[in-house]
């Protein structure tokens, strides 16, 4: 159909009245020049920004107040406000060189390192007429407007699931060069209509309505808490993989996905009046975990594991005991994610080789494994040692010991890609012998933290609504509805 396109100073280059095929490319391209800096903390009241401020400066440490504007709930709506980020003074070439200046200042203050760009890429972009080879080029930036694009891209990079896929988008496409000083390509879209594509990529369209319409305020929630901090040095606010949502465009959108976002449209999910981090997971095997276990940050009320049923006699610590685990992991609890057990809807059945699953490797090939994915040459794999363990069972700290040496890693996602050519399905898992071979049994698919994607569903199956949903799964969180 009719196109535009538009330079970067939104002058309109070209109209065309027909379909065609374009090829984008990028010429002359310089990265972004980046430095670090030392953040403290970002606090919503510039008054105490001040005082912290005046604190740190009287004892000989420099600060920075940069104001950001980002959404925010307050006051029962959804609005621009500002927050105050608080640095320090210095700059520094390289993250190490922040970090070690926060070692030798570590009894005065405890920052993280983050980077901002200093001198912003640049380059061309030029785009080219399949037919007619016409070109048309911008520097920086370049905008098509239209009906429909079609582009073909890649997408699950580095997991199981990674695939080259053809994906139709709705009406502004925005090519830019990002800081790395390659291509980007940015879907400008309404909001409402950008969680379609995410709630229909996230879950099967065909699943029961009530769990599309509980992923419809998860995913409302998340992209509302996230935007302007998820990438703060990215031309876009949320990515279309699983980092923010997974987004696939207008194919996504069947009318089950659509009724679902609009049935629950402007719903949120808010816990002492902030929005929640509204984290979920694909299959969390029948126990869900706490979010402090999985990333770094305070644990959130809302964000308890907890077993995946409607009661449990378990205690918080049941399943950080190895002998529980490995219990836990060769049982088959009557749990909302089973569906292992009896019959399931086909729209159900790929999720059971994830509820329990096993994968061997010979001592040859997971010790290559860990080497090529950690960097370290720990020679012949010796065996795996538990450290941790969250409260669902995962594992988030472990011991490798080699004929060379011993490693650490922790971190929930670290394990699974330190232990798999891509990545396991979970990090709650147990390690057997079978002579030189190493088999890791293991429960559930993904971080586990918050919903449970096929718990929701078969809960909804079982006759309960997205609100009962949502409260199984982010408890004390309350829906509240803000447009």
């Amino acid at each position: 159909g009719k196109i535009e396109i538009f330079d970067r100073r939104s002058v309109v280059a070209k109209k065309v009245a027909r379909e065609q095929q374009w090829t984008v490319r990028i010429e002359k391209t310089k990265p972004a020049r980046i430095k670090y800096r030392l953040r403290y903390k970002e606090v919503n009241d510039q008054n105490v920004a001040d005082k912290i401020f005046e604190k740190f400066l009287a004892q000989g440490l420099p600060m920075l107040v940069e104001r950001i504007k980002t959404k925010q709930f307050r006051n029962n709506k959804l609005d621009w406000f500002s927050s105050y980020s608080i640095f320090l003074e210095p700059k520094f070439e390289t993250e190490k060189d922040a970090y070690d200046y926060q070692w030798r200042i570590r009894d005065k203050i405890k920052a993280i390192a983050l980077p901002f760009i200093k001198t912003p890429p640049s380059g061309k972009i030029i785009l080219t007429d399949k037919e007619t080879g016409e070109s048309f080029a911008s520097s920086g930036m370049l905008r098509i407007l239209g009906d429909v694009f079609t582009l073909n891209i890649k997408t699950g990079e580095g997991f199981h699931f990674s695939n080259n896929e053809t994906r139709k988008y709705h009406g502004q496409l925005d090519f830019i060069i990002d800081r790395f000083g390659k291509l980007t390509v940015v879907n400008v879209l309404p909001f409402e209509t950008y969680l379609m594509g995410v709630v229909g990529s996230e879950m099967q369209e065909k699943f029961p309505l009530e769990a599309l319409k509980a992923q419809a305020v998860t995913a409302r929630s998340y992209s509302l808490a996230r935007i302007g901090k998820q990438h703060r040095l990215s031309p876009f606010d949320l990515c279309d993989e699983v980092h923010c949502h997974v987004y696939g465009g207008m194919d996504r959108e069947s009318p089950q996905v659509k009724q679902a976002v609009l049935e629950t449209s402007g719903s949120i999910l808010i816990h002492e009046n902030k929005i929640c981090d509204t984290f979920y997971a694909g299959v969390c095997g029948g126990h869900t975990e706490n979010n402090e276990y999985v990333w770094n940050g305070e644990p959130r009320p809302y964000l308890r594991g907890r077993v995946d049923a409607d009661v449990s006699n378990f205690s918080d610590s049941f399943l950080q005991d190895e002998k529980n685990v490995r219990l836990w992991i060769k049982s088959s609890p009557k749990v909302f994610c089973n569906t292992q057990k009896g019959t399931v809807p086909d729209y159900l059945e790929y999720t059971t080789k994830y509820f329990r699953w096993q994968v061997r490797y010979s001592q040859k090939e997971i010790s290559s494994i860990i080497r090529k994915k950690t960097s370290e040459n720990i020679g012949r794999l010796l065996s795996i040692i538990p450290v941790s363990r969250g409260v669902s069972g995962r594992l988030t700290e472990i011991k490798i010991r080699g004929t060379r040496k011993t490693i650490t890693v922790e971190k929930e996602l670290a394990i699974r890609k330190t232990l798999s050519e891509n990545y396991l399905y979970s990090s709650c898992f147990v390690v057997d012998r079978d002579g030189d071979d190493f088999i890791f049994k293991g429960a559930g698919w993904g971080h586990g933290v918050g919903m449970c994607q096929t718990g929701a569903a078969n809960m909804a199956l079982a006759g309960k609504d997205f609100k009962f949903i949502l409260n199984h799964y982010y408890k004390d969180a309350d829906i509240v509805k803000i447009y």
